[in-house]
């Protein structure tokens, strides 16, 4: 194998690794209870879709560097309403290969998260942390991931009257 075919195979498998951790962690953690924020004043889906936009454009400007957009920002998902009526949500998934500074950064994005009135956890190790802000009224969920040699920003917002399958 040449050393191109090589290092696409790393980058593949990190961002399937990166992937499953993420499915792994959003199933194994209690779905948020939506705020008051959410839910008082329905957000209409384009609304929705340019918040999660500039939350995710924040966050890969602050780091720089060349990110691919892997799916979203115009995926949409079914989502649940306080009131129990099925909606929707846009979901937006970015890496980029690499992840000098990243590590230095995080607590810069936690801060602003936490300005925006989201609720910040960390996850995962010191070498390969996970970062998430939930809710704040603009958004579901942000995180900001690193793994060996690959950087991840995954964002979901917040629910909107409709049918992710007709979107």
């Amino acid at each position: 194998m040449t050393s191109d075919t090589i290092t696409a195979h790393r980058l593949t498998a990190a961002a399937i690794g990166v992937l499953v951790v993420g499915a792994l962690v959003g199933c194994a953690s209690p779905a948020p209870t939506p705020t008051p924020s959410e839910t008082a004043t329905p957000v209409d889906p384009d609304t929705a879709q340019r918040q999660m936009v500039e939350a995710v454009d924040a966050v890969t400007t602050r780091l720089g560097g060349d990110w691919r957009q892997r799916s979203g920002p115009d995926y949409a998902e079914d989502c649940t309403g306080s009131d129990g009526r099925v909606m929707a949500r846009w979901t937006s998934f970015v890496t980029r290969t690499g992840n000098d500074g990243v590590t230095d950064e995080m607590p810069t994005i936690e801060h602003g998260w936490r300005e925006q009135g989201m609720t910040v956890e960390r996850w995962g190790t010191t070498s390969e942390p996970t970062v998430v802000g939930r809710a704040g009224g603009r958004l579901s969920s942000i995180s900001l991931s690193v793994a060996p040699g690959l950087t991840s920003v995954q964002s979901v917002s917040l629910c909107f009257p409709g049918d992710a399958d007709a979107l």
